[in-house]
């Protein structure tokens, strides 16, 4: 398979660039994608502002750890969240490589947020598998490499996991507390429809395209 002509070069590598540095990567986790890098930089704005205290990070669906890891030089408890042990394997040794004198940084294979308690000033991000289910006109061809766990959020929308993760938020609304979240090019419209079912204060923003593929909301 890795002599196929479409077989990603970070496969074959083990690794790839974000954010300035470099994590490694397997066929177990998805290729981070360029425009995940303004959910990190837009996260990284909150961090710095004095006006809001966070004091937990929780990345979910954090596949190689590529977001969360991005925001550990803040020192803050941070949590890698995954359903898959495969995937944290590798974060963790990305965590390993980039911060190896870290104690703030935990692993935790988890469906979601699903039996966990989310603190008050969390600071969650996530880049979910938003791919609805067998929608090879909107995939790359280099896509058919990477776990579909990854890849598909669901069989009507791919929009599903998101959808369970704002309802289960919503039996906490975490005081002090937002998220930052990555959805599909084309996917603004169902966020918005499912976010207004909530009393929640959001705002979408763009990737370098001007896509507006990202959403940050206060819960």
């Amino acid at each position: 398979m890795s002599n196929h002509p479409e077989y990603p070069i970070e496969y074959k590598t083990k690794s790839v660039r974000f954010f300035g540095r470099d994590f490694f990567v397997d066929e177990n986790v998805l290729i981070p994608r360029l425009e995940t890098e303004f959910l990190v930089r837009r996260a990284r704005q909150y961090l710095q502002d004095p006006k809001y205290l966070f004091h937990n990070i929780i990345d979910i669906g954090t596949g190689s750890g590529i977001v969360g890891l991005s925001l550990c030089d803040f020192a803050l408890p941070t949590v890698l969240v995954d359903i898959s042990q495969e995937a944290l394997q590798g974060a963790k040794k990305n965590a390993k490589k980039l911060f190896p004198e870290a104690e703030y940084i935990s692993f935790l294979q988890n469906n979601l947020i699903e039996n966990i308690k989310i603190p008050n000033n969390t600071l969650l991000v996530a880049n979910l598998p938003y791919v609805k289910k067998n929608d090879f006109e909107n995939m790359s061809d280099d896509t058919m490499f990477e776990p579909s766990l990854a890849l598909f959020g669901g069989e009507k929308t791919g929009f599903e996991l998101y959808e369970k993760l704002f309802f289960l938020l919503s039996k906490q609304n975490p005081v002090r507390s937002m998220g930052i979240f990555e959805f599909g090019f084309d996917q603004k419209n169902i966020a918005r429809e499912v976010l207004e079912r909530y009393n929640w204060k959001y705002a979408f923003f763009s990737d370098h395209a001007g896509i507006e593929r990202f959403v940050e909301v206060w819960f």
